[in-house]
């Protein structure tokens, strides 16, 4: 559970923690002859213990909450998979998720604030499949993606983007909006960020 916390604040401790180690490595540290316990590796590992702390403090007393949290997530799916057209698509495997904001179990994101965001959808099609992905913000579609590969040996990738201004608790997902897909697992992904 600590780790999951630190990674999601990694983005704001980062900095802090870089700092703290550059600045150790800066100072001159003077063994101390006579007093084993004065060594330059104990200096070392009371700093790093000291560091520990400081990160703990930063998780457990909120400083690092959902409201300092930027609004951002990345999912791709985990395995190859063909949808009906109107079927929510499913990016099972989550990256990254502030705000707890998207669901790998609906397929979904939710706002949870008004604000002006961006998306991304990237998806690879295999020989002589197709997929043809929407962008859908409360049930409207917002953006259309063809991918259509009648080749027999290659496969292709397409990307698509929107810059949306939402409200909070819209609701956005990715599903087909032509017919069934077929889409590969691993290189097929959907992103959101809020910009401001």
């Amino acid at each position: 559970m600590f780790g999951r916390k630190i990674q999601t604040c990694w983005v704001f401790t980062k900095a802090y923690i870089q700092g703290v180690l550059a600045m150790s490595l800066l100072f001159h540290i003077n063994p101390v002859s006579g007093d084993c316990k004065n060594t330059t590796l104990k200096l070392f590992d009371d700093q790093i213990q000291a560091i520990q702390k400081s990160v703990r403090t930063i998780v457990e007393d909120g400083s690092c909450n959902k409201k300092n949290a930027p609004v951002g997530f990345h999912a791709y799916l985990g395995s190859t998979k063909t949808y009906e057209k109107g079927v929510v698509w499913l990016y099972d495997k989550v990256v990254t998720n502030t705000h707890n904001a998207y669901s790998a179990t609906t397929g979904k994101f939710t706002t949870p604030e008004q604000g002006l965001y961006i998306f991304s959808i990237d998806t690879l099609c295999d020989p002589g499949k197709y997929s043809h992905a929407g962008l859908y913000v409360n049930g409207k579609i917002k953006t259309w993606q063809a991918c259509n590969n009648g080749g027999k040996s290659q496969w292709l990738t397409c990307s698509n983007s929107a810059v949306l201004l939402l409200q909070k608790g819209d609701v956005v997902h990715v599903g087909d909006h032509h017919s069934a897909a077929t889409i590969r697992g691993l290189y097929s992904d959907f992103s959101g960020a809020k910009l401001n």
